[in-house]
């Protein structure tokens, strides 16, 4: 008897994992990772206004993928129309692509890549 307590395997407790806590913990890494250029990365970027479409095109230059987030300008109906304009000749520009994931968010392609719109 007492060696089946033994001999039994141990249960296994699975925790639950903080999403947010381990995303905020990638952020703390964010200024040590060192860019190669033989690897594409998907950037996220703050559209707030114009430096936010250059951040963009630099990104597409060195061939990432950014998802562009509007959610600061939502508001501002005039600014948002004029960025996303910006966006679409950017990415236009260099041969990529654009397309909304979100209401808040717009994926931004380099050369090469296309996005498949559903119809």
């Amino acid at each position: 008897m007492v060696f089946k307590k033994f001999l039994r395997k141990p249960e296994v407790v699975e925790k639950d994992i903080d999403i947010e806590a381990y995303l905020s913990e990638l952020d703390i890494r964010e200024g040590k990772i060192i860019e190669r250029e033989d690897v594409i990365y998907i950037k996220p970027v703050d559209i707030k206004g114009d430096e936010s479409v250059e951040e963009v095109k630099a990104e597409l230059d060195k061939n990432n993928i950014v998802v562009a987030n509007i959610k600061t300008i939502l508001s501002d109906k005039l600014l948002l129309r004029e960025m996303v304009d910006k966006l679409k000749k950017t990415s236009t520009d260099v041969g990529g692509d654009l397309g909304r994931i979100s209401d808040e968010k717009i994926l931004v392609v380099p050369s090469g890549m296309k996005i498949v719109h559903r119809s």
